[in-house]
């Protein structure tokens, strides 16, 4: 199909003339001055306009500067005239000119003129396609990342989770930031838990999570779709199915999510099984040192007993065979004092120990607290 060209000129003759020159090759549309060329130009599209600079009325440059301004039309425009100064080709392009060309001009060259208008103007819409297509492009990209960035913030913030409700909560905000709404099911050592964005885990649900989290799979029902691993399942319920590309990225994002959040829980477990372990140890240890510190008791009770007996049996023998030793009353005196003394010492010692053994007792008893906490 041959390309519309749009002549703009008062005088018959170079309507003429430019008829004879290119009717062969394009479709030429006549306009008798500028006026009745903006009307053509309000109510069809063409491919080049060829205008005269000196009209009457509305000359070329009125014209071309309603063109740009009013109809918003950017069809190349060549303008020909027979005025050729500076000025005037520069008046030219101020009010939106592509081309000049002056008379008189042979065929070949106002040929080519056109042609190199028509193919810039292709070029120019290809670019701008282009362009177009490159901003769809970077949208898509800033919009991918931005999102992909809802993920590797939940993986940042999942370390510093101490319980299964604060991640679930975690996974619920992520949920969010991406407009969706969801339940999930997590837990550790065989203990489950349901959260929600909006409501309760009706069981249904609890049912469904529960034996989606076992197949540790993608399950993907329309809007609705199932992540999941061995301690987390999320339920998203509102999945974009009208748009296969936000869709497909959603997709990898929850599954990293909840990838991220099953390897938070299995952390948690490990930390939890080693706690116990250890409690065990301890648990352990306290009770061989308990029964030792019960039977070190029970040895110095007996010990400390018998030193308190012998020292009684000593001051009784010593008050019956005083008398044989020949003391008199002051010496005799002085040897009880000093015996009685040392009973008292040894006494002394025993209620000490008495003492330390309760504090041991105490210290048992609160690391035994501690274990089971």
């Amino acid at each position: 199909m041959q390309s519309k060209v749009l002549v703009i000129d008062d005088d018959d003759v170079n309507h003429d003339i430019v008829n004879s020159m290119l009717g062969l090759h394009y479709d030429i549309t006549s306009a008798l001055g500028g006026k009745q060329g903006l009307e053509l130009l309000s109510q069809a599209e063409y491919d080049a306009i060829l205008l005269d600079v000196v009209m009457p009325e509305v000359n070329g440059y009125e014209v071309c500067e309603q063109l740009r301004s009013q109809l918003n039309c950017h069809t190349p425009v060549l303008f020909v005239s027979a005025k050729n100064s500076t000025e005037d080709i520069l008046q030219g392009f101020r009010v939106g000119g592509d081309d000049y060309i002056t008379k008189p001009f042979d065929a070949d060259e106002l040929k080519f003129r056109i042609d190199r208008l028509m193919n810039l103007k292709d070029e120019i819409a290809s670019l701008k396609e282009s362009c177009q297509n490159a901003e769809e492009v970077t949208m898509t990209a800033i919009t991918s990342c931005s999102e992909l960035g809802v993920a590797l913030e939940f993986i940042e913030k999942s370390y510093l989770c101490k319980t299964i409700t604060t991640l679930a909560d975690e996974v619920i905000s992520s949920a969010k930031q991406l407009g969706l709404e969801v339940s999930t099911q997590v837990g550790i050592l065989n203990s489950f838990k349901n959260y929600s964005s909006s409501e309760l885990v009706n069981p249904l649900e609890n049912e469904l999570l529960t034996r989606a989290r076992s197949s540790k799979t993608v399950i993907n029902i329309d809007k609705r779709s199932f992540f999941n691993s061995e301690r987390c399942s999320l339920l998203v319920k509102n999945m974009p199915c009208g748009d296969s590309e936000k869709y497909g990225r959603f997709n990898d994002i929850l599954a990293l999510i909840v990838r991220g959040a099953d390897a938070r829980l299995s952390s948690l477990e490990t930390n939890i099984k080693m706690m116990q372990q250890r409690n065990k140890g301890i648990k352990e240890l306290s009770e061989i040192a308990h029964k030792d510190l019960s039977n070190i008791e029970e040895t110095h009770k007996a010990y400390t007993q018998s030193i308190q007996d012998l020292i009684e049996d000593l001051l009784y023998d010593v008050e019956e065979a005083s008398i044989g030793f020949g003391l008199n009353q002051q010496q005799e005196s002085e040897l009880i004092a000093l015996l009685s003394k040392a009973r008292e010492r040894v006494l002394e010692v025993n209620e000490r120990t008495e003492d330390m053994s309760a504090v041991f007792c105490d210290f048992f008893y609160k690391l035994d607290t501690l274990v089971e906490d």
